[in-house]
């Protein structure tokens, strides 16, 4: 029939080509990546910044416009000295690449010709510049941890480090030794009144520190006389931290109760549940709270600055502050120190990644 022939002859309408699956999933990867990065680059430039200043002499510091790579003048040994080269624009034009000797009070420079040291003109700094090359002051980070805010007391950023891993690692202990039966007591042991408790305990984190900061210090202080040690700023984790048993609390849920069971039937007290059973699997969550308690105590400001007075005992957040209060400030010296306090964070998260990672992601799971 006429018309069965023209749909059989009728055009089908055009299909659009689409897209190949793995070509949309590299550009959603490379997408994804993209962003990270950019993203990545506003925490990592500061840090660079940093690391940048700390490896350039003073002068470079404030030269302008400022360079990322450290630079520094290019010397050069004349009669057993060592003399900065500048190109220096003299009478007529003529640019001549000397060694700088001295500078005066108005700004005149004396020049000696590397060719014929005898030979030397005075020329004002503006008609001299210096010829740089990239050089790292490596001597910066143990000039500045030598260096001290006050000289008299023979104080310096290493006594501040010691001190700052001295809290940071009984900080540690005290959270993990006092934090984690808690949390074992919250989760796995039935006995009345423990959810009412639990929630009681939760509710401190919305405590406010400047609530109970002079009550605390009236305590260590005048009480226990622990003023200027670093007993009040280490003996409190060892009372519990509200945050640490919740997170370690959430986690021991996960753990299938049916192993804490056959313990029991093998006659294991809830002791030795917890020590043999219960902490052996906890492991990412534990290094949770480690690092978390590091962290919290290795940048801790308001505690050391409350109750320390005698630099023996400054920690390095506190050390840092004093030697940024001098009058005249070796900034390259004050980055490299900022370097060594900010290392042992880097490294800590970068060795326990994914143990921290894992802990954080499985806490709040329940099977």
């Amino acid at each position: 029939m006429p018309g069965e022939k023209m749909a059989e002859h009728s055009p089908r309408p055009a299909r659009h080509p689409q897209t190949p699956h793995w070509l949309r999933r590299v550009s959603q990867s490379l997408l994804g990546h993209a962003l990270l990065i950019i993203v990545g680059l506003f925490f990592l430039i500061p840090f660079l910044w940093m690391l940048s200043t700390a490896l350039k002499t003073d002068q470079d510091v404030f030269r302008l416009p400022p360079h990322l790579l450290p630079h520094d003048n290019l010397r050069i040994m004349i009669d057993d000295e060592e003399l900065p080269l500048y190109d220096v624009t003299l009478e007529g034009g003529l640019i001549r690449r000397l060694a700088l000797v001295e500078i005066s009070s108005d700004a005149v420079g004396t020049f000696v010709d590397p060719a014929d040291p005898s030979i030397t003109r005075e020329v004002r700094m503006r008609f001299a510049e210096p010829i740089l090359v990239v050089a790292f002051q490596w001597h910066n980070f143990p000039d500045a941890m030598n260096r001290a805010a006050r000289p008299g007391l023979g104080v310096n950023f290493w006594t501040y480090l010691k001190n700052s891993l001295i809290v940071a690692f009984f900080t540690i202990i005290g959270s993990l030794v006092s934090s984690a039966p808690a949390a074992y007591g919250f989760s796995r042991v039935e006995w009345p009144g423990r959810d009412v408790i639990f929630l009681v305990v939760l509710s401190t984190i919305m405590l406010p520190y400047q609530v109970t900061m002079i009550p605390l210090y009236i305590v260590f202080t005048d009480k226990l006389q622990w003023g200027d040690t670093l007993l009040p700023l280490i003996v409190p984790s060892f009372f519990g931290s509200a945050f640490d048993i919740f997170l370690l609390r959430q986690f021991f849920r996960t753990i299938p109760e049916e192993m804490c069971d056959a313990a029991r039937v093998d006659g294991a007290s809830e002791l030795r549940i917890f020590l043999s059973v219960v902490l052996p699997l906890s492991k990412p969550a534990l290094a949770s709270i480690a690092i978390f308690t590091f962290l919290w105590a290795w940048n801790d400001f308001v505690g050391p600055s409350i109750y320390l007075t005698d630099p023996q005992n400054f920690t390095m957040a506190l050390g840092l502050q004093d030697f940024r209060g001098q009058h005249q400030v070796a900034w390259n010296l004050l980055m490299a120190a900022s370097v060594v306090f900010t290392l042992p964070i880097v490294v800590a998260f970068f060795f326990a990644q994914r143990t921290f990672i894992q802990g954080v992601k499985l806490t709040g799971l329940k099977e």
